[in-house]
């Protein structure tokens, strides 16, 4: 949760304030993002752990997005650009945000509840 905060708060301080929209086409759709951020977020919370840790020694260098990108076929310029128009259109970030923190707390109470 503290990750999510965090991130939020970065976007917002790195924004400018630029009102333009950019195309529709480098715009990643919300129903489409909300399962990139779910994504990228488990992946975050699996680098913290030490089994991610001692794979990511044996290589030089691990690109864990690009795997998200290619499941979601989507870009990192269009994730960038759907993340920085966001920042500046706070509201509909926090309700994106509301949606993915709710299908984390999902997973997390099945997992709780298989165990």
């Amino acid at each position: 949760m503290l990750r999510i905060l965090s991130l939020l708060t970065l976007l917002v301080l790195i924004s400018c304030s630029s009102g333009k929209k950019p195309d529709a086409d480098l715009l990643i759709p919300d129903d489409k993002l909300v399962p990139v951020l779910v994504d990228l977020h488990l992946i975050y919370a699996l680098q913290t752990t030490q089994e991610f840790r001692s794979l990511a020694n044996q290589y030089d260098s691990i690109d864990v997005h690009s795997d998200i990108f290619e499941k979601h076929n989507i870009t990192k310029a269009q994730l960038d650009t759907t993340l920085s128009y966001l920042s500046k259109n706070p509201k509909d970030l926090l309700d994106i945000y509301d949606e993915v923190i709710m299908l984390l707390n999902l997973m997390q109470d099945s997992i709780k509840t298989s165990e």
